[in-house]
């Protein structure tokens, strides 16, 4: 395991070496895998409950389409 903090007199650096962990321009590929880790920390929960109600809303909507009757939940 190589120290930080020591140099190693018998490394060699390219010119090249700083920029080996940049993205290139063009590259839409490392661009979307950037996206893609960034979406996936954040935090998802005012999208699941905004989801939850827009399809508890076309549920709903669907029923009354249909002529839904909830009596015969009932045992009246």
């Amino acid at each position: 395991m190589e120290d930080e903090g020591v140099d190693n007199p018998y490394k060699f650096d390219s010119k090249f070496t700083k920029y080996k962990n940049s993205p290139i321009a063009g590259d839409f590929r490392s661009t979307w895998g950037d996206a893609r880790k960034a979406s996936r920390n954040k935090g998802n929960r005012e999208i699941n409950f905004r989801l939850i109600v827009i399809i508890a809303v076309l549920f709903l909507i669907v029923l009354w389409f249909f002529d839904f009757d909830l009596s015969m939940f009932t045992r009246f």
